[in-house]
This record gives C-alpha cells, sequence and structure tokens, in this order.
C-alpha cells in the first residue's frame, strides 16, 4: 500500500516548479526516510551487532522561498554480547529540522545552469532530543551506565537527486539524526 501511494504520488506532476527548471520552496512538501551508518552510538566493545537498523523519517513544509522545516525522527538498537555479559542501547532521536536550499543561489552566483527539478542542495540544522535506553541481562552494568535524556544540535550537508518529477533518492553528511551519513528516498509533493 506505502508502495503503491508513493507511486502515485511520483506521477502527479511537480508541485512548487516554475519554468526554466527552479523549484519554489514556500509551496512544497517534502517527506524522506533513509538509513544511516556511522553511527555515534556507545562505542564499539565486545561483539556489537545491530538490533534494529538505524532509521529515519521526516516531513519538511515550505516556509520560504528556499526554506523548508518540519519534525523528523529515527530509531536504532545496539547489541552487545561478551562471553560474560550481554546489554543492548536503545536511542530514539526526535525533534525539529530546518533546511536551507541552496541551488539556486548557487546558480545566480556561478551563473550555472543546474537543473534545480532535479537536484536539489542543502543545509539542514537538526535539534531535539536523544533518549538512550539501557538494558542488561548481566548485574553489575547498571550503577556505570543509565538510562539518558539529551538534547543535541547537529549541521548536515545534503544533496537529493529526482529521478522523477516527485521521487528522489538523498544522501546527507553530518552530524544527523542516528549517523555520520545517511542516504533514502523523498518524496515531494
Amino acid at each position: 500500500m506505502i508502495v503503491l501511494g508513493l507511486f502515485l504520488v511520483a506521477q502527479n506532476p511537480a508541485v512548487g516548479q516554475s519554468a526554466g527548471g527552479t523549484v519554489d520552496y514556500s509551496t512544497v512538501k517534502l517527506f524522506s526516510a533513509g538509513i544511516s551508518v556511522g553511527s555515534y552510538g556507545y562505542g564499539w566493545a565486545g561483539s556489537r551487532t545491530i538490533g534494529f537498523p538505524p532509521l529515519s523519517a521526516s516531513l519538511e513544509i515550505g516556509l520560504h522561498e528556499y526554506i523548508t522545516a518540519g519534525p523528523f525522527v529515527g530509531f536504532n538498537r545496539w547489541n552487545y554480547r561478551h562471553t560474560n555479559w550481554n546489554y543492548a542501547w536503545t536511542f530514539i532521536h526526535a525533534g525539529l529540522r530546518g533546511s536551507f536550499h541552496y541551488t539556486g543561489i548557487l546558480n545566480e552566483l556561478l551563473d550555472g545552469d543546474i537543473d534545480e527539478t532535479k537536484l536539489d542542495l542543502y543545509v539542514t540544522l537538526m535539534g531535539g532530543l536523544q533518549l538512550r535506553n539501557y538494558s542488561s541481562t548481566t548485574s553489575g552494568f547498571g550503577d556505570h551506565y543509565s538510562n539518558q535524556i539529551r538534547l543535541f544540535v547537529g549541521p548536515v550537508a545534503g544533496a537529493r537527486y529526482y529521478f522523477s518529477d516527485n521521487l528522489a533518492v538523498f544522501v546527507e553528511g553530518g552530524y544527523g539524526s542516528l549517523g555520520a551519513l545517511t542516504g533514502g528516498l523523498t518524496v515531494r509533493f
């Protein structure tokens, strides 16, 4: 059902596009979902396995010709298994992100001809809460580790390539929701 919905949205003409290959982001909504690598969660001790891969999703709504903003959420879980102990960390991130889409400005400054309807270059600032939940089947770790709620702010640089009017692949690097590098799909509607 989700795939069918994405397909139908991707078939509609792109919203926010004007003649000449430019995009006015004040009229668009962007839904993105991705997976991260390079997680900065707890260290690499013992035998670390992914209990649940670092996944994230965001919805950004146009506020200005170059600016979008909206909520994001991310989730992952790491398990540590050693001969003498077992424990796990669960991370949930939630907050707001704001993006500045600069492909059009780059075209103007460098007298370029990048098709903004195909390539979206942007920088993002993310901020929110990181909930870390620690669990263990081994006694002795409970006093050293604890559940935590932390505030975080992180800059991200990204690029989206639209292979149809409304469907794109994206890659983001920086201190994002759950890792140093995130890639996935974006639907523009």
